[in-house]
């Protein structure tokens, strides 16, 4: 019986071992892809984005903000910390990553939307397997704990891999040199949203739910909290949408309420390019309801810069 259990201890380390080595080999594998799900992780993680303006938010943080442009005229090292398919329960995991590496930003350009006060989760949901690779970052255990990751995906090896075959592979073959993967790459964190315009879900939606989650609710304003301690200025945006898409949103005017409310109560703007803005209008400037293509992007982005500006001038003056 002793021999058995000394086997079977044996055993177990070995097995052990090999799942957490080929575990290390993938996580590290899919961090050196040019992807735009994991080149921003990497990036963070290696303290290289060290920015003065940080721009959060869903696909449109990534998507609707030229970092290039808004430095160009406001003379600032911006990047894009965009977070696709996910609200601000999981949208600040990347923000808190980005603060163990770098240094605190000026401040922050929190686009916003009627998505934005969701209540969401991270496993098995849109591109979720770009948080993998983070188990290995000990000082986010807490925060992946905290958007629906349990403790065995944390602790037990390939656990939280099951049903990511594809990922696997391609993490095992970038790892080991046999092929390196470049998938819409990321510049500053931003990705261009492409394509002709596609309205066919818009036109299968009756109407549209904002909504307004009292779980989110305080997620977002104790996030608000932190950076306005620490001397971080956030300023609210909500990029151009199509009209189409917010005319058929229900709910929509208790959002942007609570967005004004929130600027006021921090001494900061809210911007609401979904209203009185002639992009909105338009399908040749989407690609769908929710996103720009590049030509509108770049039209923007310097819109927003030059509001950017004086926002950043006037606040100099200020502090003088």
């Amino acid at each position: 019986m002793k021999r058995f259990l000394i086997r079977f201890v044996v055993f177990a380390i070995i097995v052990y071992s090999f799942a957490w080595g080929l575990d290390f080999a993938i996580s590290k594998g899919l961090l050196k892809m040019e992807d735009y799900r994991f080149m921003s992780w990497n990036e963070m993680m290696q303290g290289d984005i060290n920015a003065d303006v940080i721009i959060m938010g869903n696909s449109r943080g990534f998507s609707h903000f030229e970092p290039w442009t808004i430095d160009s005229i406001c003379g600032t090292k911006t990047y894009c910390l965009g977070l696709g398919g996910y609200s601000i329960t999981v949208e600040t995991l990347k923000y808190y990553c980005y603060q163990l590496y770098n240094k605190k930003p000026k401040y922050i350009i929190q686009n916003v939307d009627y998505f934005t006060m969701r209540n969401d989760v991270a496993p098995h949901n849109h591109e979720s397997e770009q948080f993998l690779p983070l188990i290995y970052n000990r000082r986010m255990h807490k925060q992946l704990l905290s958007v629906g990751y349990s403790k065995l995906d944390i602790y037990l090896p390939l656990y939280r891999y099951f049903g990511y075959q594809m990922v696997i592979k391609n993490g095992l073959l970038e790892f080991f040199g046999i092929k390196h993967y470049i998938n819409n790459p990321s510049r500053k964190g931003h990705h261009y949203e492409k394509g002709l315009w596609d309205g066919s879900v818009l036109a299968s939606m009756e109407k549209i739910e904002a909504t307004m989650d009292s779980t989110a609710i305080k997620h977002f304003e104790e996030y608000l909290n932190n950076c306005y301690d620490e001397g971080i200025k956030i300023i609210l945006v909500n990029s151009p949408m199509y009209a189409g898409a917010t005319s058929k949103t229900q709910g929509l005017d208790r959002v942007n309420s609570y967005f004004d409310s929130i600027a006021l109560k921090y001494n900061t703007v809210y911007l609401n390019y979904t209203e009185d803005y002639d992009i909105c209008e338009d399908t040749a400037y989407f690609c769908n309801s929710t996103h720009m293509n590049p030509e509108a992007t770049h039209r923007f982005s310097i819109d927003f810069a030059n509001e950017l500006k004086k926002i950043i001038a006037n606040d100099s003056v200020t502090e003088r």
